[in-house]
């Protein structure tokens, strides 16, 4: 066994040192960035992100732009997979909104329709109802609520929930499988419930030393709705089955119109479902905005921003340092001066007092670029410094002497030998320098000095979450700064795994 885990270890070798001898160099970085586990994975997830942001409006099932106060600040949907016990494929209930009249805190429930209905009348005669079917449009069921107070103590079924102070947990085994979904305690004398099946009759007792609450639902009537306004009441119907309208998750559905990729006008989207359910994948915001969709609008300003920032600055950065280390003398001492000066100033402040000379009503495609060219504008001397170290040890190569005795000119020299030498530097490190302005963009926005409603970005939908209230009771409105980490932390691994590809000596050199 020794004996073939030592000739495979030679194969190994041999192959190595075949690749080493006859690979080009890029195929060797490319190997190198290969073995580096987590800088693949990093490459891939950015891929997937920028691919998100693309195609942000064929992925999104709602206008960013669109309100809708009747579900503000929504919980993210609850998407269902399986109806009466039988695998039915995606699907959601519309939704309903309360606001608790103690706390003023508003939540929202399942409201269902009723779909279908199979029973018998007072007289005894069969009969079945389908929304859908025969002109019918609605079924209506009208119930008798009644409270009455039966007794004192007994088997506790409620308790009250630490961290709400005025909510009601329940056990969920013996009640929500009926159908409630939420009910809350009003005052010291009622009990009130929301349920999807008004139908069934409860029996829940209180907490402590109170008293046992007999609560009885009892349908008095089925009203049928009919096209053309006509109406079919049946009184005191017998129920033997009956079920709720589902509202499938649908794929390449027609919703809003937009340009794809910018230039083709169409309505699809990949999914979405029918109104009036909605389908909040994050939730919603507090203008009842889909926080999915928010997310992928303000994915292309944040994480673009980072790429047109770095094409600045190294451009800046590589045309000043390159300048300055080739010809030195009063020219490289005068640049080098300006940018000690920009750099020994505090950047966090310059980036404010900067954004703050700009007029607060500007365009927010004019704030774009204006907050690229403040980045850009900080970042450029730290670069240009490191390049003209780069060129002042470059420009004592021999091939650099050999291009000066050729009579090349000096920018010819500095474009076309000194610059490219410098590129693994300047790949690796515009890597390593996105991640900056992502985060100085979203800093910005967060501060309100940046990207500014209507539109959309990472750092001020992140502003949304500042109150501890509403981090408390919307937690999904952090749900954007965990796309700004993930953003910020797979750059930084991704620069690792280039820095690795490029260094000499994982190419086995």
């Amino acid at each position: 066994m020794n004996e073939k885990k030592n000739v495979n270890d030679i194969n190994k070798n041999i192959d190595e040192l075949f690749e080493v001898e006859y690979l080009s160099r890029w195929r060797l970085i490319l190997r190198a960035f290969k073995r580096h586990r987590l800088g693949t994975v990093s490459f891939w997830i950015l891929v997937v992100f920028y691919l998100l942001a693309i195609f942000a409006d064929f992925l999104s099932p709602y206008n960013p732009y669109e309100q809708s106060l009747t579900t503000r600040f929504a919980a993210p949907t609850k998407i269902r997979w399986t109806y009466k016990g039988k695998f039915v494929g995606p699907y959601v209930f519309p939704i309903m909104g309360y606001r608790d009249p103690v706390t003023y805190e508003r939540y929202y429930v399942d409201a269902s329709e009723i779909a279908y209905v199979k029973g018998q009348d007072s007289n005894g005669k069969s009969f079945e109802v389908e929304v859908g079917k025969n002109d019918v449009e609605k079924i209506v069921l009208m119930v008798e609520k009644r409270e009455k107070a039966i007794g004192e103590k007994g088997e506790i079924l409620l308790k009250r929930s630490s961290s709400e102070k005025n909510m009601i947990a329940i056990n969920e085994a013996e009640l929500i499988k009926n159908g409630i979904t939420r009910f809350y305690d009003s005052n010291e004398d009622t009990i009130k419930i929301y349920t999807r099946n008004p139908m069934y009759s409860y029996k829940l007792k209180r907490v402590g030393n109170v008293k046992q609450i007999l609560i009885e639902r009892i349908l008095k009537s089925l009203m049928i709705i009919k096209k053309d306004n006509n109406v079919e009441i049946i009184d005191s119907p017998k129920i033997e089955d009956f079920d709720f309208k589902i509202y499938r998750i649908k794929f390449f559905i027609r919703s809003w119109h937009y340009k794809l990729l910018w230039l083709i006008p169409t309505d699809v989207h990949f999914f979405g479902v029918d109104e009036p359910a909605k389908l909040y994948l994050f939730g919603s915001d507090k203008y009842g905005r889909d926080v999915w969709t928010r997310v992928l609008f303000g994915s292309r300003i944040s994480l673009s921003i980072g790429f047109v920032g770095i094409a600045i600055t190294f451009v800046l950065g590589l045309f000043l340092g390159g300048i300055s280390g080739y010809f030195g003398g009063w020219i490289d001492e005068g640049m080098m001066r300006v940018t000690e000066v920009l750099m020994s100033i505090p950047s966090f402040y310059l980036l404010i007092s900067l954004r703050a000379i700009l007029p607060m009503d500007l365009p927010s495609t004019t704030t774009y670029f204006m907050l690229v060219v403040i980045l850009s504008f900080i970042g450029w001397p730290g670069m240009s410094r490191v390049i003209r170290g780069m060129v002042l040890s470059i420009k004592q190569m021999e091939f650099v002497d050999a291009a000066r005795a050729m009579g090349f000119p000096a920018g010819r020299i500095i474009w076309r030998h000194i610059l490219p030498n410098t590129a693994t530097y300047v790949i690796v490190a515009a890597t390593l320098s996105i991640p900056g302005y992502i985060l100085g963009e979203a800093g910005l926005s967060f501060l309100g000095l940046g990207i500014r409603e209507p539109q959309s970005s990472w750092g001020l939908m992140l502003a949304q979450a500042q109150d501890i209230t509403v981090l408390q009771h919307y937690p999904w409105l952090l749900i954007p700064g965990a796309f700004l980490f993930a953003a910020v932390l797979t750059f930084n691994l991704l620069g690792d795994a280039l820095r690795d590809a490029f260094d000499p000596r994982s190419l086995g050199q």
